[in-house]
């Protein structure tokens, strides 16, 4: 799956061979910021970086409006192929995309201990449409969406680890659950979303989104091990988190600022005045900046509409007819949907909501059925030392639900303003691609049954969930040869769409034929 999205990310790296939509902005902060330490000012808004243009930068400080990481991370990859070429100010992202893919299946494998599920979560993120257009451009958000992923996989290593140590704690003779401190994935989870905050600001959501996930899940552990003052330990406990995690990402996301801290030249620096007093007010800035923000844009998209990718961002389109062998040729790069996957998730997603909703309501507790008595899929897993224990499904279909809604729901919240694309969306690929994944596992009694962890969400099996009559070996097999032939169509679109993430010179006829619906156009 890996080498899938590898291909999908850095095949033509280099084409178009000009920036493209807001790479005008990033890619050029990068170069300058290699060069000063903090972005400059460059002369014109010509996206052609050929010949002493890739570094035409100024020495005059400019008001760069997001954090400094995503930008650094660009320009690894210009100091690897230099600035005037695409490989140059895109592989870094494109590495990011695989990166992306490969975190995915982690997640995938750590929540269900089956490769053929981790595989097929890799390969829906892998042949995303949003996800491959913002691994091969020179923005930010697909910096975002890889640490995004990376701090909900450590955040899942967390609750591992927690239920490691028991419903009771290490003790296991009382119902008194003991506050705890030594959390080593909690602290990475907050250095990633730390950084994915250093590359954006909306990286705060993820963190703030799993951290009441935790909380929660830790009240329910509590009140089911009917501890004495529950709620108030509860409580402690979400404390104790907060300080472990807080102090980290914020630590995190101001290293980001090295490079403007050790100079004296950056924007909002004053001679004279102490850095943190120049740095706070330039936050103050930048909020001011995105708060006020409301210029209307051609592409601007509802995130009421982002789920079903209604409103893709068109990110460089040039047409001639000269040289062209066809009437007229096209080249274009945009984010359109892989429609297969991009639907398919949402309706995973809703799926996975409710059989999470239905598991907590239904109070019997069926015995896991695994494949190998029953179903004819894998056979359960053998219990060793090494291996960290399965969670509930329930905790898994709020895991993905969480980080899904953790990059969309605060959006929803400022529908009203304008300048909001729909690539922002990237965020949610890789959870959506675990939903589907899931799902799929599910309906096709893929991978062995997920195991309680005792004193969490109540026991429930990860295929009983859905459907508690056994399959007959027809059945069975129906369900998967149409899986796969879904998942033959959904790579088939990726190869027909592919042209179009890709900036590909195509016929204008072959480019129609890709604009299903009118926002697409």
């Amino acid at each position: 799956m890996l080498v899938l999205a590898a291909l999908l990310r850095f095949w033509a790296l280099g084409r178009p061979g000009t920036l493209v939509f807001d790479e005008l902005y990033y890619v050029r902060d990068a170069i300058s910021q290699l060069a000063h330490g903090f972005p400059t000012v460059w002369p014109d808004d010509d996206p052609s970086m050929a010949g002493d243009r890739a570094t035409a930068f100024t020495a005059e400080a400019s008001n760069a409006v997001h954090p400094p990481l995503g930008k650094w991370l660009i320009g690894i990859g210009i100091l690897v192929f230099g600035p005037e070429s695409g490989w140059g100010w895109r592989s870094a992202a494109a590495l990011a995309g695989v990166g992306t893919v490969g975190v995915v299946m982690r997640l995938a494998w750590l929540m269900s201990r089956s490769l053929i599920l981790a595989c097929l979560a890799g390969f829906l993120l892998a042949i995303d449409g949003v996800h491959v257009v913002l691994s091969r451009v020179g923005l930010l958000d697909g910096f975002l969406a890889f640490f995004v992923a990376l701090g909900a996989l450590f955040v899942w290593r967390d609750q591992l680890a927690r239920a490691e140590r028991g419903p009771l704690g290490e003790g296991g003779g009382t119902a008194r659950i003991p506050i705890w401190w030594r959390r080593p994935w909690l602290i990475a989870a907050a250095v990633a979303f730390g950084a994915a905050a250093a590359v954006k600001w909306s990286g705060l959501y993820p963190l703030a989104f799993f951290l009441v996930f935790i909380t929660v899940r830790d009240l329910l552990a509590r009140l089911r091990a009917r501890e004495p003052r529950a709620v108030w330990r509860a409580t402690w406990q979400a404390g104790a988190t907060a300080l472990v995690a807080l102090p980290t990402a914020a630590l995190t996301y101001l290293a980001s600022w090295v490079g403007w801290i050790a100079t004296a030249g950056g924007h909002a620096r004053e001679p004279g005045v102490p850095w943190p007093v120049s740095l706070l007010r330039y936050h103050r800035e930048m909020l001011g900046w995105h708060s006020t923000l409301s210029a209307p844009h051609p592409y601007q998209a509802n995130p009421l509409t982002w789920p079903l990718a209604l409103r893709p961002t068109g990110m460089y389109e040039q047409h001639w007819t000269s040289g062209c062998p066809f009437t007229e040729c096209v080249a274009a790069v945009s984010p359109l949907p892989n429609a297969l996957v991009t639907w398919g998730g949402v309706v995973a997603l809703g799926v996975l909501g409710w059989w999470a909703v239905r598991s907590l309501w239904v109070g019997r507790r069926p015995a896991p059925l695994h494949a190998g008595s029953a179903c004819g899929s894998e056979p359960a897993p053998r219990p060793t030392q090494n291996l960290a224990p399965l969670l509930p499904i329930t905790t898994a279909a709020g895991f993905v639900l969480v980080g899904y809604l953790s990059g969309w729901l605060p959006w929803v919240a400022t529908v009203s303003r304008s300048a909001v694309f729909q690539f922002y969306a990237v965020v949610l690929t890789p959870f959506a691609a675990l939903a589907l994944a899931l799902c799929i596992g599910a309906v096709c009694r893929l991978g062995p049954s997920f195991s309680a962890a005792p004193g969490f969400l109540p026991e429930r099996s990860f295929h009983t969930t859905l459907e508690l009559r056994v399959l007959s070996p027809e059945e069975l097999l129906g369900r998967r040869l149409a899986t796969a032939v879904f998942l033959a169509l959904a790579l088939a679109v990726a190869l027909f769409f592919f042209p179009l993430w890709s900036g590909q010179p195509i016929a204008e006829w072959f480019w129609r034929a890709h604009l299903w619906l009118p926002g697409w156009n």
